[in-house]
């Protein structure tokens, strides 16, 4: 594994959070030379990972922004060409222990883009094909180790292109009904258009024979054995007096994600026996202290705030935290 995408089309499930805390996690403990990219609009890991006077830099100036920015590596083909361009810059998270391509608020205009590349795609073009292939692209280009994409809630085409171009992926989940709802959206989408990807490949090599590299794209986009598993965002318990009751929904619907969930291990990876990944537990103040010091969880410490009950809380959590990456690593083929 290369690259690693996390992804759910549904919002609120944790998924930036858990995608840099992974990105984090792997890095130091499987001695993984890690990129960072943020393939959302909103751009909230690069708020995480970096200081806000890192942020600020990036941001502030809008002209110069795009250069700093993932938006530098699609120059060329908001510009209408197929190419990318490699010579993007890219920013360290010293407390995270990774490099960051940084979002852009103006990468869903390239939406718009992305959509007409896949129906020439379909059609038999081979720039399409290559604009669909943006991200397998910049996979190529870097000497990383390991590429982490956290992607925001849509299944439109900027995250078909991400998982497109990418080698595995995560489905960070919420125990709740439109979670359910969107492992059925997920499985139906990625469905769809593995099998137009089979059938555009077959158009552009018939249409494109002789031309350079043509004859070098993946006649699958790869992420049909690409899903390395799921994991549950715990719901905060309810409590009467010292008795902390469980809630009857969360539970009801955390025990059908198993049986829902499997319709997507059709696209497991080879390595997968169990894809519950865990859960993740709600982390309370830690989440709103993590962002305000910029660090992963694992590291928090009393420099950082942590203070009397938090102390042994931040212990609780990181050992659940560490129990998901080691999950996650085996079901992705990570050998330490």
């Amino acid at each position: 594994m290369k690259s690693l995408a996390f992804f759910n089309n549904k919002g609120g499930v944790g998924k930036t959070t858990l995608a840099c805390n992974m990105a984090h996690y792997l890095s130091s403990n499987f001695n993984l030379k890690t990129l960072v990219v943020d393939c959302d609009p909103q751009c909230n890991a690069t708020q995480l990972l970096l200081q806000d006077e890192e942020w600020l830099d990036i941001y502030e100036d809008r002209s110069s922004s795009e250069r700093k920015t993932i938006l530098k590596v699609l120059t060329q083909i908001r510009s209408g060409d197929s190419g990318i361009d490699t010579d993007f810059v890219v920013h360290r998270s010293e407390r995270f222990g990774v490099d960051v391509l940084a979002g852009h608020p103006t990468l869903s205009a390239v939406e718009d883009k992305l959509s007409q590349s896949w129906t020439d795609f379909r059609a038999g073009s081979f720039g399409g094909a290559r604009r669909s292939r943006w991200v397998a692209a910049l996979v190529a280009a870097t000497d990383y180790d390991l590429i982490v994409f956290d992607v925001g809630p849509s299944l439109g085409a900027l995250n078909r292109s991400v998982l497109i171009g990418t080698d595995k992926f995560v489905t960070p989940m919420a125990a709740d009904l439109f979670s359910l709802y969107a492992l059925d959206n997920i499985t139906e989408w990625i469905n769809s258009w593995t099998h137009d990807y089979e059938a555009a490949i077959a158009a552009v090599t018939r249409e494109n024979i002789g031309l350079p590299g043509v004859l070098d794209l993946p006649q699958t986009s790869g992420i049909e054995q690409g899903f390395v598993g799921y994991t549950i965002q715990q719901y905060v318990s309810k409590r009467t007096g010292n008795e902390v009751r469980s809630v009857a929904a969360y539970d009801r619907f955390k025990l059908q994600i198993p049986e829902r969930a499997r319709m997507l291990t059709k696209f497991a990876a080879p390595d997968v026996i169990d894809p519950a990944l865990g859960v993740v537990p709600n982390m309370f103040s830690m989440i709103p202290l993590a962002q305000s010091v910029h660090a992963p969880i694992l590291e928090l410490s009393p420099k950082d705030g942590v203070r009397g009950a938090q102390v042994s809380q931040q212990r609780a959590y990181s050992d659940q935290l560490k129990s998901i990456g080691d999950a996650l690593a085996e079901n992705a083929g990570l050998k330490r």
